[in-house]
């Protein structure tokens, strides 16, 4: 299965803006066509690139004279347009004409040197009223000519216009301009969403009640935030029903367990009895976890300065009698004697308890257990068990999961063992323990 296409919203924005700023402009430049056409057409007449083709033709004679030598592009012109006609000078004295030359042009031709450019109407025929007048430079010199009755103004006049630096330079301006401004623009109206990711980003789930501020997103999108912060409502009565549930069967399970443990302890002495009470200090611990669970999702828990080694070893001393009597060994070690962290002291220690509880459980019979405390806030728990596949040690800290099927236990511990440490801004991992078997690593970050 393919994975969906991510498409960006600022870019699909920024590049449909520049793509219609384009069609704008062509639609203008293609529109503003026809009257400059129109224009042109009514002022001049004539193509001026006739007076380029005249120029071409006109050379000097063996005296200096102006004559007119035979070429194609005047032969097609003078082929297609009866009516063609011009007169041509060098301001010499020399000069020469082809066609009917209108008689109204006689004013014109003695004054013709003084004029570079002109569109002269209202002579010659009726068919053909307009001639224009040009200065050019050709092999025969500087010439000026006056013409008319040929070829009407093309489409070249009007790509001769819209190629000039002015209007080329225009549209390079316009379109730089484009380039830049518009993905600011862009980024400037979506800013909202950026402090909006910014802001969803500092959500947590155990910071329930923060919503979305739909202050920072358009009208547009308005709705859709609606519908988020109301999806977060929903999801956190949902965790506070999942709460009380379990805070409520946790309460529920602890007096029938005190009373399984005293009718345990009346007991005759037995290694069934032992391990029976081992399992019953589990099931105990655990309801006690899913209370401090509770406590610290409501902001209840009581986080204070405490010494790490202190704690391990109260707790490895009170588990050390469950860990006697299934027969393993149990010690305890601290790299320094003091080691604080904040948190609190009763989930910490069922924590803990819970480890090394899993460590008596799993490590197999006559097992070696160390708990250690390291002096950058590690608290470590290791066995000489069989140990714990790498593929398995992701998996483990998640609820209900059993490395096998018909392991006991209902693989809740690691997770609420986990859940407690992330309370208290830690980790918790597992390795190959020195020993052998598994060494379960619970990280805190320390205080001074």
């Amino acid at each position: 299965m393919s994975k969906p296409v991510r498409r960006s919203l600022r870019a699909a924005l920024t590049r449909n803006m520049i793509i219609m700023q384009t069609i704008v402009v062509i639609a203008f430049t293609l529109a503003a066509t026809i009257p400059i056409a129109n224009f042109i057409a009514g002022e001049q007449g004539l193509d001026p690139e006739v007076i380029e083709t005249i120029a071409a033709a006109v050379e000097r004679g063996t005296n200096g004279e102006l004559r007119l030598a035979d070429t194609s592009a005047l032969e097609d012109i003078q082929s297609a347009y009866s009516s063609f006609w011009f007169f041509a000078t060098d301001g010499k004295g020399s000069g020469l004409s082809y066609g009917n030359v209108p008689i109204e042009t006689e004013s014109l031709t003695t004054n013709l040197t003084r004029i570079n450019s002109a569109n002269v109407s209202d002579i010659g025929s009726t068919e053909t009223p307009a001639a224009i007048i040009r200065q050019h430079e050709s092999e025969a010199g500087k010439l000026w000519i006056i013409a008319g009755g040929g070829p009407p103004v093309g489409i070249g006049i009007l790509v001769e216009a819209f190629a000039s630096p002015i209007f080329v330079g225009f549209i390079l301006l316009l379109t730089s301009a484009s380039l830049l401004i518009i993905p600011l623009f862009v980024k400037r109206q979506l800013k909202g969403l950026d402090d909006l990711s910014i802001e969803a980003d500092k959500i947590e789930v155990t910071k329930r009640g923060a919503r979305l501020s739909s202050s920072y997103v358009p009208s547009e999108l308005q709705p859709l935030m609606h519908a988020i912060n109301a999806a977060f409502q929903r999801l956190d009565e949902g965790i506070d029903r999942q709460h009380r549930f379990m805070a409520d069967a946790a309460h529920e399970l602890r007096t029938p367990i005190a009373i399984l443990q005293v009718n345990l302890e009346m007991m005759p002495e037995t290694a069934d009895k032992r391990r029976l009470l081992v399992h019953v200090a589990r099931l105990g611990s655990m309801a006690d976890q899913l209370l401090d669970l509770q406590r610290m999702s409501l902001g209840l828990a009581t986080f204070q300065r405490i010494n790490l080694v202190d704690l391990a070893s109260s707790v490895t001393a009170d588990v050390a009698p469950l860990a006697t009597a299934a027969g393993d060994e149990v010690v305890f070690q601290a790299e320094s004697k003091t080691v604080y962290v904040m948190g609190d002291v009763d989930a910490l220690s069922r924590a803990l308890s819970n480890l090394i509880q899993n460590a008596i459980v799993h490590g197999g019979d006559g097992a070696q257990i160390r708990v250690e405390v390291c002096a950058d806030g590690r608290l470590q728990v290791a066995d000489s068990g069989p140990g714990i596949d790498p593929s398995d040690r992701e998996e483990i800290f998640e609820p209900f999961h059993r490395i096998a099927p018909r392991q006991r236990g209902a693989g809740l511990g690691l997770s609420i063992v986990t859940d407690i440490v992330r309370h208290h801004q830690g980790s918790v991992s597992v390795h190959d323990a020195p020993e052998g078997g598994a060494l379960f690593e619970i990280s805190l970050p320390t205080v001074s």
